[in-house]
Parts: C-alpha cells; sequence; structure tokens
C-alpha cells in the first residue's frame, strides 16, 4: 500500500486548465482602464503646477524680449543730438518722417515726403498726432527762409559737417529734421523737443504693412488721381470708391500718397487714418499672435547689405520703452488717437509762392491741443444737424435736443436732395470723444470724414434719416 497521497485533479470554476497545487502569480490589473479607477491616483501638488506656470510666463517673456532685441539691432541708430532724458512711459515726443531715397538715382535727390509728430504717454495711455504740412516755410541755418522738407535732406547731404565723422546721412537727416521741427513749433519754450525720430521709406511703409497682413481702410469719399508718381517716373490713374475695404502694402502707401484729388491737406488726413488702421491691426491679434509678429517685421524691413527700410533712435528694447507699448498695445481705442493738423481750417496762413507761412498764434494753439490728454472736453467741438427727411422742423428740435444734452450746435440746415434711409454722424474733425457719444445718443452710424455735397464750419455734421423721422 503506498503511503503518498493521491493528487486531487481540482477544474477551476470556469471549466479552464486544472489546478496543479502550484502557486500563481496573478497578473496586476490595469487600473487606468475606466472599469477600474484607482480612487487614489496620484495628483500634482499645487505648487508644481504653479512653478510650471511661472517658467512658462518667463519662457514667453524672454523669447519676445529676445525677438524685440533682434529687431532692434537691424533698425536702432544713436541719435548725434545726443541722449533725451524723455521717456515714452511719461510722455515723448516722436518724430515720423517719411522719406523718399532713390538710392538707384542719387542725382533725384532726397525728399521728407511726410513729416508727422507723435505725442506718446505711457502712462496715462494716449497718442495724439499732428501733420505737419511739406511745404511749410520755415527758417534754417545755412539755407535762410526754406520748405521745411528740406531739412532732412539738407542734414543727410552734410552728416560730418554738422555732427563729426561716423554719423551716417540718414542719422544726420534725422536729427537736423528735428531739430527744424522742434524750432518751428517752439518746443524749447515748452521746455520739450522732439525726443525720438523714426525714418521710413516707401518699400518700408508696404512692407510694414504686409508682414500686418494688410489693414483696413473706411475710405470716407471717392477718390480719382489720374497723375500719382510711379517708379519709373511716369504717372497712372488710380481710383478709391468710398467704404471699408482691405488694403495690401502697395494700395495703402497711394492711399496714403495720392493729392491730385484734392491737397495736401487731404494727404495728411489720409496719412493719420492710415496710422491709426496700423494701431487698430496690431490690436486685433493676442499677445501670442504679436509675438509671431515680430520676427516677420524684422525680415521685412531688413535688407541685406542695404539700410533697413526703417531706421530709428526710438531704443524700444528698454524697459521703459516696452513697458509703454504694451500699456498701448492692450489698452489704447484705436479710434481715439487725436488727430491734429496743421492746415487753413484750423490755422491762418500766408503764401510765398508754394510756401507756406503759418500764423504763430495759431500754430501755438494748435500745439497746446496736440499735448493736451484727448477728451470730449478738450474737444470743443460745433454740431450742425442737417434735415435728410421730409419732416418740417426735425433738424431744429433734434439740435434743441442735443443743446439740452450738453453738445454745442449751429444753426441747423436741411441736407441736399438726396436718399437718407439712416442717421448718420459724420466725424469732420478732431472730435472722436463728441462723435462717439453723439452716434450713441442718436443711435446713428459713426463715418470719419466730410461727407459729399455738404459745407459746414461744424467739426461734427448730423443728417438725419428716415429712421429719425419714424422716432418722431
Amino acid at each position: 500500500m503506498s503511503n503518498s497521497t493521491p493528487q486531487r485533479n481540482i477544474s477551476s470554476p470556469s471549466g479552464g486548465v486544472p489546478y496543479t497545487g502550484e502557486t500563481r502569480v496573478m497578473r496586476h490589473l490595469n487600473r487606468s482602464s475606466p472599469h477600474h479607477a484607482n480612487p487614489k491616483r496620484r495628483r500634482w501638488p499645487i505648487g508644481w503646477i504653479l512653478l510650471g506656470l511661472v517658467g512658462l510666463i518667463i519662457l514667453v517673456i524672454g523669447l519676445s524680449y529676445w525677438q524685440v532685441r533682434q529687431l532692434a539691432q537691424q533698425i536702432v541708430v544713436s541719435d548725434p543730438r545726443g541722449a533725451t532724458f524723455a521717456s515714452p512711459w511719461l510722455g515723448a515726443n516722436i518724430l515720423v518722417v517719411g522719406v523718399d531715397i532713390r538710392r538707384d538715382r542719387p542725382e533725384e535727390g532726397i525728399r521728407s515726403d511726410t513729416l508727422l509728430l507723435v505725442r506718446f504717454d505711457g502712462m496715462e495711455g494716449w497718442i495724439n498726432l499732428l501733420s505737419i504740412p511739406r511745404d511749410t516755410q520755415v527758417d534754417i541755418p545755412a539755407l535762410g527762409a526754406s520748405k521745411i522738407n528740406a531739412a532732412y535732406a539738407y542734414g543727410y547731404r552734410h552728416a560730418a559737417e554738422l555732427y563729426g565723422s561716423g554719423v551716417s546721412p540718414e542719422q544726420a537727416g534725422m536729427a537736423y529734421a528735428a531739430d527744424v521741427v522742434s524750432r518751428f513749433l517752439n518746443l524749447e519754450q515748452r521746455g520739450m523737443r522732439v525726443d525720438y525720430v523714426v525714418q521710413i521709406d516707401f518699400d518700408g511703409f508696404a512692407a510694414l504693412i504686409d508682414a500686418l497682413g494688410g489693414i483696413t481702410i473706411d475710405v470716407p469719399r471717392r477718390i480719382v488721381d489720374e497723375n500719382y508718381p510711379t517708379a519709373d517716373y511716369g504717372v497712372m490713374r488710380v481710383e478709391f470708391e468710398p467704404g471699408p475695404q482691405r488694403m495690401d502694402g502697395e494700395r495703402a502707401l497711394i492711399y496714403a500718397r495720392t493729392r491730385h484729388a484734392d491737397n495736401d491737406f487731404g494727404r495728411t488726413e489720409r496719412q493719420q487714418q492710415v496710422v491709426q488702421a496700423i494701431v487698430h491691426e496690431i490690436q486685433q491679434r493676442n499677445w501670442v499672435e504679436r509675438i509671431l509678429l515680430l520676427p516677420r517685421l524684422r525680415d521685412a524691413i531688413a535688407r541685406t547689405g542695404e539700410t533697413p527700410a526703417i531706421l530709428t533712435t526710438l531704443p524700444f528694447d528698454r524697459f521703459d520703452s516696452l513697458l509703454a507699448m504694451a500699456r498701448l498695445a492692450g489698452s489704447l481705442d484705436p479710434a481715439l488717437i487725436g488727430r491734429y493738423r496743421i492746415e487753413p481750417r484750423s490755422v491762418a496762413v500766408q503764401t510765398n509762392g508754394t510756401n507756406l507761412i503759418w500764423n504763430d498764434g495759431d500754430v501755438a494753439a494748435i500745439v497746446n491741443r496736440w499735448l493736451t490728454p484727448p477728451s470730449e472736453a478738450n474737444e470743443q467741438a460745433h454740431v450742425q444737424v442737417f434735415n435728410g427727411t421730409g419732416v418740417v422742423g426735425l433738424a431744429r428740435r433734434t439740435s434743441a435736443q442735443l443743446e439740452t444734452n450738453g453738445f454745442t450746435v449751429l444753426a441747423p440746415a436741411d441736407a441736399p436732395p438726396g436718399n437718407y434711409p439712416h442717421t448718420v454722424v459724420y466725424q469732420v474733425g478732431n472730435t472722436p470723444f463728441t462723435a462717439r457719444r453723439l452716434a450713441q445718443f442718436l443711435n446713428a452710424e459713426l463715418i470719419v470724414g466730410r461727407p459729399v455735397g455738404i459745407s459746414s464750419e461744424a467739426e461734427i455734421v448730423v443728417i438725419l434719416g428716415d429712421d429719425a423721422a419714424r422716432e418722431k
């Protein structure tokens, strides 16, 4: 008889492999399976999450600053007049000089086609523009009574004589133009000067807008110029229909330069409109998109072996400059940019041939407004209401209502015969705050520009449409 214990053959309950008496190691369950959720899943400490976010923010800021530095190294030049103590954060005056330089044909000369002075205040968050006509007569040392646009050309040709060796023609032209503009506006008497200069040529202007992907311009009236100058010294016909339209760099440059349809004063108005549209285009982007925009801007304005299309003495990679630009990029409403122009409607003028001699007192008054933060109180706008409906007395009653609500109104009148389905507020002058409040009060469309067929001394013109008649 055997002493060994007989082995039992025990089947598994499921009828699978029989039990052999051996110990089996069970497989771990897949705890990532939704059927076996682990209630004790490890969680990241909140401190590590915050540390990661801080690291990401530092990385983005570092990348942004590196991109800004790369751009600054391309276009920032020193000012031969010496450094300024004015900060864009606390308030600075920046002269934008649009130049027509034909480097392939130096015999054609150098001209400053545009002089636009920018009052830039980062702390209070506002910008004012002041356009100076290129035919303005000023006293230029060594030249005498000359057009103001000759200042840049004189500095450009006499760089070493004016500022010493090592100063480029562009630096000298920018510096000399800045000093002449400062004297013309008597900024020294206010303890100020033109602090920084930005020079941009035609190619740079178009490339900047193309880098943005274009801009949107609301053309206030039809423009036809039969003699727009071309690059090969010919002329061509250009045409702009009224209304909002998307423009690339080439088209926007034509819009900003054309003048035969009206005059140089109409051109300065369009140039300010383009600046406003550029600011609006940048503000439409989020911060990530703005960072990604920097390399495109650098590539657009840098030209291998040549002078960049844009040069500036503004050290925009400096902390206070970056802070000011970031403040305005996040808060400035482009529609509220103050837009001032030295022109016959606001400044008395005499002529000396084609030179324009402006009244000193009127120039001082417009400089005072340009240096003042924009607000409705400072605009002192006049409103004139025109009746575009068949309702007798509607313009008079509306004018009385506006006067009761704090608007300054001129005598009402009838609009020219036509179809006016909607009430429209036209901002003719530099009165964005008043015009915006008025459009909201009347529930009307707001258009920046002068209405066709209406002559008015008012800065704001209202044409009452059929919707206003129905409300009455």
